[in-house]
């Protein structure tokens, strides 16, 4: 099996601030059946981490820019490292993935190369 990352874009980024702690937790929850289903078929290398929708971009020039500006559905918003025999494979795990529940949502895939 080769590792494949997901690479989730997307969502809101207020969401934090403005969803409830219910919300919140019945997010979590989801997620966290997801991933431990991956965990009991073998298929889960890490579960990755959500990130915040701010950030910096550093240029080989030295020159730091603010990356809010970007558009929403193309920041990266979190990931997972997964174990799948293909991209078609690694593609039906991902369908499953919580992100989805965000209608922009969109999960890029990418193969991890063995060094």
């Amino acid at each position: 099996m080769k590792e494949f990352m997901l690479i989730y874009k997307g969502g809101d980024p207020k969401w934090m601030a403005t969803a409830t702690p219910a919300e919140r937790q019945a997010v979590m929850a989801q997620w966290g059946t997801w991933l431990g289903q991956l965990g009991e078929k073998g298929q889960l290398v890490t579960g990755g981490s959500p990130l915040e929708f701010t950030g910096k971009r550093l240029k080989k020039d030295g020159v730091i820019t603010d990356i809010a500006a970007s558009e929403v559905k193309e920041l990266v918003s979190g990931y997972s490292i997964i174990k799948a025999e293909s991209y078609d494979h690694a593609a039906t795990i991902a369908r499953d993935c919580p992100i989805f529940r965000i209608d922009s949502a969109v999960v890029e895939i990418r193969a991890v190369i063995a060094m």
